[in-house]
């Protein structure tokens, strides 16, 4: 059925990567990041015990970690809802494992508030601009952190939106408690998961080498070794490139140790993290009054819309919505905050419906999806930067292989 159709689980060397223009978001795989983390903390791996305790202590370690994720959401749910605007429907919450057979998404897990959904205002996200990570933001940030002889050599404002963003997010979980995203780094994969991920890691040699196409096994040539190989290498020069010239300036306090030793990690991760919930929005450009905003009607602007980026891949579900202003007798201006109308040029919102426009009735323990709209993407790029194939183009895959005999 439609449930699930575009979303896979993902294997825990291949969870996210490297691409920032897009009109996508990914599910937070926190939970099989945080198992990860603690087994190569607490080499768990070699541990010599009897099969039960071992079963019953990764058990005990499971709920820990689901109640930990289950916290950082509702603490990011309430940081999104302090900023004027921000809304997340009181229905919503962590499915942990998620219904389509990812570890983790985003559904309904109360019934009280659940028929709201289901009515005429059927917006359930509404991530206002102001809780967004965005390229003037990182300017603003970043430039007075940085020397002016190194701003002569290094100009930030000549770096991409998505570069930017990696700087920004880097000083941001180096800030920890003092930065206003506390609660989305909190809620962040502790290591990446692209398809370049562990190979990465395994160069540095912070961990053992991890097989990093084991997801895309019964369809191996859908991914080419020689092209990872090649995007591995290039992760790496540029990783070590804007840790040369950045890294230093960046808040280190809360970075973990092997970061403050080699800070091509930190950016690494930020890459990873960037890469793959970058979403594509529309430019904004500010107006005389440097107060009202205007929005030029082409994507060129690439941002980070924390919460969002917890929706599963659907591709039969609607996509995500930037809300431009204008929207007087548009059926986006369906909200009820006074303050959302007045200010919601850039917010992003989710709906719940299908492809087509039509209402998708949502009841307990229902996953939430959303249809990340990056068509133009082949299975490798699907692969570098998500670390998944989506059953779509897995299908497109066997259709053509079928036409040709094999």
């Amino acid at each position: 059925g439609l449930m699930g159709h575009g979303c896979i689980k993902r294997a825990k060397e291949t969870m996210l990567s490297t691409r920032s223009t897009s009109l996508r978001h990914t599910s937070l795989r926190i939970l099989f990041a945080l198992l990860t983390v603690f087994c190569i903390v607490t080499n768990c791996t070699t541990i010599d015990e009897e099969t039960t305790t071992t079963t019953t202590a990764d058990g005990d370690v499971a709920a820990t970690l689901k109640k930990e994720a289950m916290e950082s959401f509702e603490l990011l749910r309430k940081a999104v809802e302090s900023e004027a605007g921000g809304y997340v429907h009181p229905s919503l919450g962590l499915l942990i494992p998620a219904p389509c057979g990812a570890d983790r998404g985003l559904g309904v897990t109360t019934v009280q508030g659940a028929e709201d959904i289901n009515d005429n205002n059927d917006v359930v996200l509404r991530i206002p601009l102001s809780y967004q990570m965005t390229r003037s933001l990182s300017l603003d940030t970043l430039t007075p952190l940085i020397p002016s002889h190194v701003l002569k050599m290094a100009p930030l404002d000549e770096l991409d939106d998505a570069a930017l963003l990696v700087l920004l997010l880097a000083h941001e979980r180096g800030l920890g408690p003092e930065s206003k995203f506390e609660a989305y780094i909190r809620s962040l994969p502790k290591e990446g998961g692209c398809g370049w991920w562990n190979t990465v890691m395994s160069m540095t040699n912070q961990r053992r080498a991890t097989p990093p196409l084991t997801a895309t096994t019964p369809y191996p040539n859908l991914v080419s070794r020689n092209e990872l190989l090649q995007a591995v290498q290039y992760v790496s020069r540029v990783s070590k490139g804007m840790a040369s010239d950045y890294a230093s300036y960046l808040s280190q306090t809360n970075w973990p140790i092997e970061w403050r030793k080699d800070s091509s990690l930190a950016i690494s991760w930020s890459l990873c993290i960037v890469s793959s919930r970058g979403t594509a929005a529309n430019h904004l450009s500010t107006s005389r009054n440097g107060n009202q905003r205007s929005i030029r009607n082409y994507r060129t602007a690439t941002r980070l819309v924390p919460l969002m980026d917890l929706v599963n891949h659907n591709a039969n579900a609607g996509g995500f919505i930037e809300l431009t202003g204008d929207e007087e007798n548009d059926e986006n201006n369906k909200e009820k905050d006074e303050a959302n109308q007045k200010n919601n040029v850039g917010t992003f919102i989710v709906r719940s419906i299908w492809k087509n426009g039509t209402k998708r009735e949502l009841s307990s323990g229902t996953e939430l999806f959303v249809n990340y709209n990056i068509p133009d993407f082949d299975a490798f790029e699907w692969f570098l930067s998500l670390g998944f194939i989506p059953p779509e183009v897995i299908d497109e895959y066997d259709d053509k292989r079928g036409k040709r005999g094999g």
